[in-house]
C-alpha cells in the first residue's frame, strides 16, 4: 500500500512541475487567427491567438507530442494541421498561406467575419450599458436623498412662522431639494431606459 502511495505521489509530483510547452506560430502573412484544438472552427468567434504568437500547450496535454491548429485569414485558403512538438520547452512553426481566388468561399469568409464584428460590437455594447446603469443607480440615490430632505423641510415649514427669515430660507431649500428630486428622477429614468436598450440591442447582435 505504501508503495502504490509513493509511485501515485511521484506521478503527481512530476505531472505538477513538468515543464510547459509553447508553439510559436509564424505565418505568412502574419496576423491570422489561430484556432486550437478544432477541426472546424467557428470562425465567426474570436480565435485563441494572432499570428505570430506562442500558443500555449494546456497543462493537461504537457506530455503530448503534438497539437492541432487552425488558421483563417480571409483572402486566403483555411487551414488544419497536427503540428509535431519537439521534446524541448519550445516548438517553431512557419506557416505560407495560399491566396484562394474562389468567390463563393471569399463570400463565406467575409460573411464569417462579418458576423464576429457585428458580435464584437454587440459585447461592446453590453459593456457599455454599465455606465448608464451605473448613472441610473447613482442617480436614483440622489432622488431618495433629495425627497427626504424635502420631507425634513416641509416639515420644518409647519412648524415655523410664515413672517421669519427662517422660514423662507427653509422654504428655498424645499423648492430646491423638490427640483433637485425632480431631475434626478429624470436621469434615472433615462439612465436605466439606456442601459436596457444597449443590453438588449448588444445582446441581439452578440449571436
Amino acid at each position: 500500500m505504501t508503495k502504490i502511495f509513493t509511485i501515485l505521489l511521484c506521478s503527481l509530483l512530476s505531472f505538477a512541475f513538468a515543464e510547459s510547452k509553447v508553439l510559436h506560430v509564424s505565418t505568412i502573412p502574419s496576423k491570422v487567427d489561430i484556432y486550437v484544438g478544432e477541426v472546424t472552427p467557428d470562425h465567426s468567434k474570436n480565435p485563441a491567438y494572432v499570428s505570430p504568437a506562442f500558443v500555449n500547450i494546456p497543462a493537461d496535454d504537457s506530455l503530448a507530442n503534438e497539437i492541432l491548429i487552425s488558421l483563417f485569414n480571409p483572402g486566403f485558403t483555411d487551414t488544419t494541421l497536427r503540428v509535431k512538438l519537439s521534446a524541448k520547452d519550445t516548438s517553431y512553426i512557419i506557416i505560407s498561406q495560399q491566396p484562394i481566388l474562389d468567390d463563393e468561399f471569399l463570400q463565406k469568409q467575409q460573411s464569417e467575419l462579418s458576423k464576429r464584428k457585428r458580435a464584437n460590437f454587440g459585447k461592446g455594447l453590453m459593456q457599455f450599458s454599465i455606465i448608464p446603469f451605473a448613472v441610473g443607480l447613482v442617480s436614483s440615490a440622489i432622488t431618495y436623498y433629495e425627497i427626504d430632505q424635502a420631507k425634513d423641510y416641509k416639515k420644518t415649514l409647519k412648524k415655523t412662522s410664515i413672517d421669519t427669515d427662517r422660514y423662507q430660507d427653509t422654504r428655498e431649500n424645499f423648492m430646491d431639494s423638490r427640483h433637485k428630486a425632480k431631475i434626478a428622477k429624470g436621469v434615472t429614468y433615462a439612465g436605466f431606459l439606456s442601459g436596457a436598450a444597449l443590453l438588449s440591442i448588444g445582446f441581439i447582435l452578440s449571436f
